[in-house]
């Protein structure tokens, strides 16, 4: 390929738009603005690309830069196979599948047609990994300063769909943890009450087994209680990691990332121990 760029910078090119799509920011990239298949524009590259360039800039604008990383042309040129003829496999696939292929969460693709002797862009926004679209917009100008003026007029609300989605997703998400919570709930009602019969029972039978079945309980759901109290400290810490600006270094990254293994570990320990008492202390419970 053209300008190709050495293997090291794109190494660690890759590793940083990694490190921003899982912990910091969901990946946008905007495709190349290209004619239409078996069509011939009156247009240059250049004016083409200003065109995508314009479109790109739009998406940086309408999307926010803490939640929202767009690559650059240079990134995506990076990404692409180093291989030619895969490249130019690759550029003839949709948009999702180049989408899929530079590790993006959301892609947009634009072409240029002529409808009664004028300009025609239609403009695609897809969410990779389901292959959805999310929004489409069409403009048409008998030149391209028309088109230009389009796209700042149009290409916002389209980027906005992404958020949109987002939103979306959020909503179905804390609907699932409420029915979660009520599981849980129930779960927790029932365990008492068999916990409550146990100790019903247990009141029967020797004394010193019961108190000693009764301290095991205690500690347990006090050991649980902390092990919930870490697990808590450890979601704020991965939050605290997930909102990191994207243009700290590896060093910042890995020293919050391994404050939150850390506050992971102590909260396995924590479940692990308390667990085991609580178990130990029930199973007392019931053959003495």
């Amino acid at each position: 390929m053209k300008n190709k760029i050495p293997e090291t910078p794109k190494i660690l090119l890759i590793l940083i738009i990694t490190v921003q799509t899982i912990y910091a920011a969901k990946t946008v990239a905007v495709l190349e603005i290209i004619p239409k298949a078996g069509i011939e524009i009156e247009m240059s590259t250049a004016e083409m690309r200003h065109l995508t360039d314009e479109l790109r800039r739009q998406a940086i604008v309408a999307l926010p830069r803490s939640e929202y990383s767009v690559l650059t042309r240079d990134n995506m040129i990076a990404l692409l196979p180093p291989d030619e003829e895969e490249a130019e496999c690759l550029a003839e696939s949709c948009a999702v599948d180049i989408g899929r292929a530079i590790g993006a969460e959301y892609i947009s693709a634009g072409q240029i047609g002529l409808f009664s002797g004028d300009f025609t862009l239609s403009i695609e926004l897809y969410e990779t990994l389901s292959g959805k679209l999310l929004g489409s917009i069409v403009m048409e100008s008998p030149d391209i300063r028309g088109l230009l003026t389009a796209i700042r007029a149009q290409a916002p609300a389209l980027f906005a769909e992404i958020k949109l989605s987002e939103n979306v997703k959020k909503v179905e998400s804390v609907e699932l943890k409420v029915e979660s919570e009520e599981l849980k709930r129930q779960e927790t009602q029932e365990n008492n009450f068999q916990l409550s019969t146990l100790n019903s029972q247990s009141q029967k039978k020797s004394k010193t087994p019961f108190y000693v079945a009764l301290g095991l309980d205690i500690v347990g759901a006090a050991i649980l209680g902390v092990g919930l109290y870490t697990h808590m400290d450890a979601s704020d810490k991965y939050d605290k990691y997930k909102n990191m600006p994207p243009n700290l270094n590896e060093e910042e990254y890995s020293k919050v990332y391994k404050d939150v293994d850390a506050a992971k570990a102590d909260r396995n320990i924590f479940y692990a121990i308390g667990s085991a008492l609580l178990v130990t202390g029930i199973a007392v419970h019931i053959y003495f």
